[in-house]
């Protein structure tokens, strides 16, 4: 071979996120393009419902908004759903309505963890009133039929004290795997 040069997209590298590839097309899995439209949407939906959540609108101060549980009923692994999630909590840091409605907290569990490594064992971490406390939980399912993986995935905005779901946002997606 010597000095010939290597094919071009031979070689790997970067690609745009929103490209859906043979790879994705040929994986059991949920595609990883879906996931991201899916957290883009939510991100913009939830934003834009803010001013419609009365109990939220109409609070003394700011709610807490924390990253709560992901439930996972498909054969794509957990990990893709917590990097939409985490990327969720990202898009909406930079929405300056909602940083001016909600305390974005990390969750207590990590937290206290972290307290804990560094040294300070003693007490724990800040904790916040359950009434204005609103956990981002997501549930995913999939239905499988040959080739054939029908999602639903489902953001939801929960208080912790009163479990009242206060904004929800769902996605259905079908997807036909390609053969190799």
């Amino acid at each position: 071979m010597g000095c010939e040069s290597v094919p071009h997209g031979a070689m790997g590298g970067r690609i745009d996120p929103y490209k859906t590839t043979d790879h994705d097309r040929a994986s059991r899995n949920a595609h990883i393009v879906t996931l991201l439209e899916a957290c883009d949407v939510t991100a913009e939906r939830l934003s834009l419902a803010l001013c419609d959540i009365t109990d939220i609108r109409d609070a003394q101060s700011k709610v807490v908004l924390e990253l709560g549980d992901i439930y996972n009923k498909t054969n794509t692994d957990s990990t893709d759903f917590e990097l939409i999630q985490r990327r969720l909590r990202g898009r909406l840091w930079e929405n300056p309505s909602v940083k001016n409605t909600f305390l974005i907290v990390e969750s207590r569990q990590r937290m206290d963890a972290e307290k804990g490594r560094v040294g300070d064992a003693a007490g724990t971490t800040a904790r916040y009133d359950p009434a204005l406390t609103y956990v981002l939980q997501g549930d995913f399912f999939e239905a499988v039929r040959g080739d054939r993986r029908q999602y639903y995935f489902e953001f939801k905005l929960t208080n912790i004290q009163s479990r009242k779901i206060v904004f929800l946002k769902s996605f259905d997606l079908a997807q036909l795997r390609q053969s190799r």
